[in-house]
């Protein structure tokens, strides 16, 4: 017996730990944090990023979320403290372009099941007409056989068994021939279809000797981004490029040479803008507008700069002349309770100021 009578090898059973409780502020972390892997858990099809690519960016941010870790594409913004590191922002966006993203994928695939149900419609009544007249041939062999049936000799009963057999037979081969004919074009209508309406679908989007964006779908683009500033109150930037001298250049050196310039000014401002929130579109004419989500008008002001280098690096050559390339750029911040056409005007007045100033430069609205 050891102290007190106590045996030394007995061992106290240790007490049972009190499950840990959560702070509130604990709970809703990991609540977002499972709301946003049960998204990736279960993507939509997106245009833009697989079903496979959305679910790993998913558990990036909510690993961001639940122990501050860097934000998918960066550093968790500096601005924050040191016990909070988290980009909300990034978090309400990467959610409201998915969302996004999801609905215009979702529709532009209702609108191809639509056209898909109608050819199959075709097709279908095309093959009950088939099917009828084939119906028809067994018929009226049956409908002999029942006469025969009744009132003839067994010789010529059976000769006409035989007969109807064949028939039925040979209609019966000419079907499964016809049917398997029709389902390979019908795979065939629906893959041309397919591929037409991709086709439509970007021509529709797309300018052809740029292959930007157009006009259209940069209003509609711009008009998305001014929702999102509504809603988050998000930095955003307008840039305005206009290529300098441009009618010189034409009138010099032909129309093919100016077509020339445009695209490889295009390849240049899409070499520079490769995030994809970042939106180029030919605005008109030698005009080429960029819209810049979550971008301030100091990083826009960087950015300007570079790709007047990139300009100035064009290289084209014409009968022994060597063609100069340079641009002009306006930038313009949006602005609470802005529209579209405010938006543009401020940016265009920049992008004027710089040619006034002397061209090959950029301007920042307000400066």
């Amino acid at each position: 017996m050891g102290f007190f009578g106590r045996n030394p090898d007995t061992r106290i059973p240790p007490e049972p730990e009190s499950p840990q409780v959560l702070s509130p502020s604990d709970m809703g972390l990991d609540t977002l944090a499972s709301v946003i892997r049960i998204l990736g858990e279960f993507p939509f099809d997106q245009a833009r990023m697989t079903g496979a690519a959305f679910s790993r960016l998913a558990e990036q941010w909510a690993r961001h979320i639940t122990t501050g870790t860097p934000a998918p594409g960066g550093s968790s913004p500096a601005s924050l403290s040191s016990e909070s590191r988290r980009d909300w922002t990034g978090v309400r966006n990467f959610v409201t372009e998915y969302c996004s993203e999801s609905s215009t994928h979702t529709r532009s695939v209702l609108g191809d099941l639509r056209q898909v149900i109608w050819v199959f419609i075709q097709n279908l009544s095309h093959q009950m007409r088939s099917d009828e007249a084939a119906d028809g041939r067994v018929n009226l062999q049956l409908e002999r056989l029942e006469k025969l049936a009744v009132a003839s000799e067994p010789s010529a009963l059976k000769k006409e068994v035989l007969s109807t057999v064949i028939e039925l037979g040979r209609v019966m081969e000419e079907r499964r021939v016809a049917q398997k004919q029709r389902v390979s074009d019908l795979g065939n209508q629906v893959k041309v279809l397919g591929q037409e309406l991709d086709v439509t679908r970007r021509q529709s989007e797309v300018d052809v000797l740029t292959q930007l964006f157009n006009r259209r779908a940069f209003d509609e683009y711009l008009e998305r981004t001014l929702e999102l500033q509504r809603v988050f109150n998000q930095d955003a930037c307008l840039m305005m490029i206009d290529v300098d001298n441009f009618k010189t250049i034409n009138d010099s050196f032909g129309h093919p040479v100016g077509d020339d310039v445009l695209r490889k000014v295009a390849d240049a401002v899409t070499r520079l803008f490769i995030r994809k929130s970042d939106f180029v579109a030919r605005f008109g004419g030698d005009e080429i507008a960029v819209v810049l989500r979550e971008t301030t008008p100091k990083e826009a002001q960087t950015l300007s700069s570079r790709l007047l280098n990139l300009l100035r690096d064009i290289d084209i050559e014409r009968d022994g002349i060597r063609v100069k390339v340079r641009g002009s750029v306006g930038v313009a911040s949006s602005t609470v309770g802005d529209t579209c056409a405010a938006w543009i005007e401020r940016a265009d007045k920049a992008l004027y100021e710089a040619k006034r100033a002397g061209r090959d430069r950029a301007v920042v609205a307000g400066d």
